[in-house]
């Protein structure tokens, strides 16, 4: 007699392992491109404010020492020099790390010779691997190259990408016409649904 197999449940499947790891790269991108960084004057007030709030809690007698992180623009203004072994402030690194999570995804995904899913293929820049983000990092607007704009099946969503310039094109048309023989056949169905009536 042989084994009856299990039916294989939502979850399973072939690759599954693969699809978490592209979902979780995908959703570790979103996270850090969309984090917020604080701008230059409102991280110097609310550090500011930091500092007077931790030394009112604190007693007077403990030393505690605040590292900081000085712009090269920042510094030039006051008169001193960057030192070529800063690190970069988190401003530059999050978007790079976006970066790097997405070629990833994009890595694994071709090695493993799955697909991405349309809406996520369609969240990052082909050429500089980062996360579109509407009127962050993208512009997107509907162009129509038809004469006066007339014809609704020619609209064109063109997605540009702030950081290197690059268009991507997709058209925005509805569902295709059905074909001769499909339409034909609706029109037979139809003539006897009437006719029987």
């Amino acid at each position: 007699m042989a084994k009856v197999k299990g039916k294989k449940g939502p979850s399973g499947g072939v690759n599954s392992h693969i699809r978490s790891r592209l979902n979780y790269l995908h959703a570790a991108a979103t996270y850090l491109q969309s984090r917020e960084v604080p701008s230059k004057q409102s991280s110097s007030e609310g550090h500011n404010e930091s500092i007077n709030a931790h030394e009112k809690e604190s007693a007077p007698s403990a030393a505690h020492i605040v590292p900081q992180v000085i712009d090269s623009d920042d510094a030039v203004a006051e008169g001193k020099r960057p030192s070529a072994f800063e690190t970069p402030t988190a401003a530059v690194l999050i978007p790079q790390l976006s970066r790097g999570l997405i070629s990833q995804m994009r890595g694994v995904s071709l090695k493993s010779q799955l697909r991405l899913p349309v809406e996520v293929k369609r969240s990052f820049c082909k050429r500089c691997d980062s996360l579109l983000i509407r009127n962050v990092n993208c512009m997107q607007e509907v162009r129509n190259a038809s004469r006066g704009g007339k014809k609704p099946w020619a609209d064109v969503l063109i997605v540009r990408c702030n950081t290197c310039g690059t268009e991507k094109r997709f058209h925005q048309t509805e569902k295709r016409s059905k074909k001769l023989s499909e339409r034909r056949n609706m029109q037979k169905q139809k003539e006897e649904t009437t006719s029987a009536v």
